[in-house]
């Protein structure tokens, strides 16, 4: 069995360990969903690029059709999480209409 490599992730104070599913702040766990958690993966893995919406639901929720809310809701939980006040968008920017 072929062991994939170790990644983490680290932004401001935040480290995000895909192999362990787990998104920390200062050595402590910081709860999300499954889906937050699949959601800011896909968004850290592909820091520095502009995805669409239909990209990140293809991403998070492929082959299951769900309604854009659940996007902006479960963006809403990350934001929480990591502390983003709606005005800042310090680690996650919205462009409109994109």
């Amino acid at each position: 069995m072929v062991r994939q490599p170790a990644y983490l992730y680290e932004f401001g104070p935040f480290c995000l360990d895909p192999a362990d599913r787990l998104l920390s702040c200062g050595g402590e766990a910081v709860p999300l969903s499954p889906k937050a958690f699949d959601l800011l993966l896909a968004l850290v893995e592909r820091q520095g690029r502009l995805l669409e919406k239909n990209e990140l639901m293809r991403l998070v929720w492929p082959d299951t059709f769900v309604e854009e809310a659940n996007l902006s809701y479960t963006i809403s939980l990350i934001r929480k999480a990591l502390g983003e006040r709606a005005a800042s968008q310090q680690f996650i920017e919205t462009v409109p209409k994109h």
